[in-house]
């Protein structure tokens, strides 16, 4: 009997002994959340939204963190639309989530669909501001368009072509993308074009086509690219690449397909492999458009619109040819990034 009451009050003690710790435990908790403030909770201004198809591109994350920097210099929170979703949704499910969610802004790369301009169209109409970026959708009522001029670009590419171009060269084939049949890379491809039948003139044998990359995941547009490589009659003595992605399966296939010092790639944007692929000579040159100038502009141009009712139609960025003589440089700070 007495066993049992020691036990029965060595209980009670015990559990006594754990309430009050566990209270103690609360209460330093409650008094440590009063005197820590939340860092990790910021309240801003206003709410921009940026939505492009390819998210996870190096390209489009690398616009994304300079744009997202500058918007929270200006009190500004910047969404990159569908990053925090485990769904996959079209650019034009993103635009109307972002015209339903009453952004104060909107950026977006149009991918040349009517039905994205018609969206664009209804967010102004909402009184919601809409850049368009990399891409123009001139016909919308889009407040500006941040990104190169398409004959500024063509002339670009045409010239390095031109610097490719040797005495056995007969084929020069330019990859665009998109659903519109007038679009902006068309534009491009056409001033490509003019730059280098000017410079060999009217008599030139040498074939400049374009070949449309209708493709939604990385994996189709390798397919692609695949099929060209596997076609003699398709194949170039040149591929112009005007696609980070067309790029990394280009130089991919030339690789595999064993056509290095036979198919000159001339590619778009510096990813890392593609500047080791420029150093061994396996690639001649990539173009790179400066992200970091073009992420500050788009919000500039938001803000810009925001303060004065009106914005340029057009702010143009940076377009910079990486080749042999200057890919080091390039390399050297990729390297100084990733040890910071």
């Amino acid at each position: 009997m007495k066993k049992q009451i020691y036990a029965a009050v060595m209980g009670i003690v015990l559990l006594g002994a754990l309430t009050a710790g566990g209270w103690l435990y609360y209460n330093r908790m409650i008094r440590q959340s009063e005197l820590d403030p939340a860092d990790e909770f910021k309240t801003y201004d206003k709410h921009y939204v940026l939505i492009t198809e390819d998210i996870n591109s190096s390209f489009w994350q690398s616009v994304y963190h300079s744009a997202r920097e500058e918007a929270a210099k200006n009190g500004i929170y910047l969404e990159l639309a569908g990053a925090d979703l485990s769904v996959d949704y079209e650019i034009e499910d993103l635009m109307e989530v972002g015209i339903a969610s009453k952004a104060d802004g909107i950026i977006v790369h149009p991918d040349g669909s009517r039905k994205i301009e018609n969206l664009i169209d209804k967010a102004t109409s909402e009184a919601i501001p809409v850049v368009t970026v990399l891409d123009d959708a001139p016909q919308t009522k889009r407040r500006s368009f941040i990104g190169i001029n398409s004959i500024q670009m063509g002339e670009e590419y045409g010239k390095e072509i031109i610097r490719n171009i040797e005495e056995d060269t007969k084929k020069v084939l330019v990859l665009l993308k998109g659903e519109s049949e007038n679009g902006n890379e068309n534009l491009v491809f056409a001033q490509m074009k003019s730059t280098v039948k000017d410079a060999f003139g009217k008599d030139s044998k040498i074939e400049i086509d374009s070949y449309q990359v209708k493709s939604q995941t990385a994996f189709d547009s390798e397919e692609t690219i695949r099929s060209i490589f596997r076609d003699e009659n398709l194949l170039p003595d040149i591929l112009v690449c005007l696609d980070e992605v067309d790029t990394e399966c280009a130089y991919q296939a030339v690789i595999d397909y064993n056509k290095v010092g036979e198919v000159a790639i001339i590619g778009y944007y510096p990813s890392k492999a593609i500047l080791n692929a420029i150093k061994r000579d396996v690639v001649p040159a990539t173009f790179e458009i400066d992200t970091k100038q073009m992420g500050i502009k788009c919000i500039d141009a938001l803000l810009e619109y925001d303060k004065m009712g009106y914005v340029s139609e057009f702010n143009s960025v940076d377009l910079h040819l990486i080749n042999q003589n200057n890919v080091q440089e390039y390399l050297e700070s990729e390297e100084d990034q990733t040890n910071h």
